[in-house]
């Protein structure tokens, strides 16, 4: 595990209600205590905020107003695949919104509403 306990409480409740755009612009260095993050070690982080968001019910990914469909696992993997192989194809976090992004973020409250990002 990349994240201790603590540092996965901060970044789920700082990022709360936030799109998966917004997470991923929080993979930087400085919120690691390293001076440096490779676009591999971003990902690797991003994606394991994202696994473990969906394991603890906080979010779901959708895509045009359907959740996707398979187990979480099987989601996470369909986004790595076709995740882009180098940052400057991310187009400064753009891709989240292009057709070839897996979806978005749906924050799951407390009280069942959903927010989608």
């Amino acid at each position: 595990m990349l994240y201790s306990h603590d540092e996965y409480k901060l970044f789920q409740d700082e990022l709360e209600g936030g799109s998966i755009g917004t997470l991923w612009s929080a993979m930087r260095a400085d919120n690691f205590g390293k001076d440096d993050l490779s676009f591999n070690d971003k990902k690797a982080y991003f994606f394991e905020l994202l696994q473990r968001l969906m394991q603890d019910g906080k979010i779901k990914l959708a895509k045009h107003g359907v959740f996707l469909d398979g187990t979480i696992e099987e989601q996470i993997a369909r986004y790595k695949a076709a995740f882009p192989d180098n940052e400057d194809k991310l187009v400064h976090g753009l891709w989240f919104t292009f057709d070839e992004s897996p979806g978005g973020i749906v924050w799951v409250h407390d009280n069942g509403y959903l927010d989608w990002t």
